[in-house]
């Protein structure tokens, strides 16, 4: 990774452990996008895992939360966090949001929050969803981005948070 992708990253990550813990709940935040006790979790788009542990937490025991990002940096950060949390239902993993290599039907929901410019074809990562969805799942986005509506009906909005159900 390049020095500049470093400092972009260290500067994302300190804005996401202290300015951004200040003014956001991430308990708040995936209550709205629907996050059960129970529930298999993807989180696409980690980053430095401000939702990660939280989400680990909601999902209890029987649960479990795998968080996904694109840049080694932010999956080793999360690892970290991890491992200093002691959650046990929650891995990191670098992969492509458009080709995963997890298996189908795997989900009951998945959350992309922040995501305001999705590296890679937006298109080819919605269809991965679709693929990793069970056939009652949702996906949660946060913001303007919105899933085709040949692959997701609309379910329910809370502020900046959609939710969308798997369409056949």
């Amino acid at each position: 990774m390049t020095r500049k992708g470093k400092t972009s990253f260290r500067m994302m990550s300190f804005v996401h452990e202290t300015l951004y813990g200040l003014l956001r709940d991430p308990y708040k935040a995936l209550q709205a996008a629907g996050l059960e006790s129970g529930q298999r979790v993807l989180e696409i788009g980690c980053g430095p895992g401000f939702f990660t542990i939280p989400a680990s937490r909601i999902v209890g025991e029987g649960g479990g939360v795998i968080a996904l990002d694109v840049n080694p940096l932010a999956v080793e950060h999360v690892q970290r966090k991890i491992d200093e949390s002691g959650m046990a239902n929650v891995e990191a993993m670098v992969a492509s949001a458009a080709q995963t290599d997890l298996p189908d039907q795997a989900f009951d929901l998945i959350f992309l929050f922040g995501l305001a410019r999705p590296i890679g074809d937006i298109q080819a990562i919605w269809t991965e969803v679709h693929r990793l969805l069970k056939p009652e799942g949702t996906v949660t986005v946060e913001g303007r981005l919105r899933p085709p509506g040949g692959l997701f009906q609309p379910m329910t909005r809370d502020g900046r948070i959609s939710r969308f159900r798997k369409a056949g």
